[in-house]
């Protein structure tokens, strides 16, 4: 009688130590669940980006377009001016990460006559005629490279929409005729009032308000 009675009390102990066993496992399983499903929810909003967050541009793509640019802008200013005229330096494009498009060039406006060994010394009213030509044409550069952001500012794709497109222009004087010209002309707008203005969005002298000049 006493042996049936120390095995009941085992089995009773040994049932109780098997179900406290089990609400102790399913209770770490839960809280290890509960621990990693914290764990992605953390880790989702860390790496969660906010909608319509602008990607990274290409940047080889980025290169190729300004090629493509650059080459159109040296066709292009060559044939808007006429002779005496100087593309002294090739157009140059580089992308700003935080600005956009930066294109470089330098010119000769109206370039003075060549002089030899044996030719006379430039004479006061050449420079001074130099001098009102580089002044007309600083006008004329200026409508140009609006018309040059307006015509193919838009190809620049891989340009972010909010970020710029901007164009400098060195201006070669020689120290004879630099009195009163400027020596650079910079012109910038984003490329979001470039795609504007080509889908008709946008008036062009709406556009050309939009524009930033600078000569100095």
């Amino acid at each position: 009688m006493k042996q049936s009675m120390n095995r009941l009390v085992w089995g009773i102990a040994i049932g109780v130590w098997a179900v406290c066993g089990a609400q102790a496992q399913v209770a770490g399983t839960e809280a290890q669940a509960s621990r990693t499903a914290e764990a992605w929810a953390s880790a989702g909003a860390e790496d969660a980006r906010p909608a319509g967050t602008p990607q990274e541009p290409d940047l080889r793509a980025v290169k190729e377009q300004l090629v493509e640019f650059q080459r159109i802008a040296n066709q292009e200013i060559t044939q808007a001016f006429a002779n005496p005229f100087a593309l002294l330096q090739d157009a140059k494009g580089t992308y700003l990460p935080g600005f956009g498009a930066v294109i470089h060039m330098e010119v000769n406006l109206h370039p003075l006559r060549m002089l030899s060994i044996f030719g006379q010394r430039t004479t006061e009213r050449e420079l001074q005629k130099a001098r009102e030509a580089k002044l007309k044409r600083v006008s004329e550069l200026k409508a140009w490279l609006s018309g040059l952001l307006l015509e193919h500012g838009a190809k620049l794709t891989e340009v972010p929409a909010d970020l710029k497109v901007a164009v400098v222009v060195d201006l070669f004087n020689l120290p004879s005729e630099s009195e009163g010209l400027p020596t650079q002309v910079v012109v910038e707008t984003s490329r979001r009032a470039v795609l504007e203005a080509q889908a008709k969005q946008m008036p062009v002298e709406e556009f050309e308000k939009r524009q930033e000049f600078l000569e100095f």
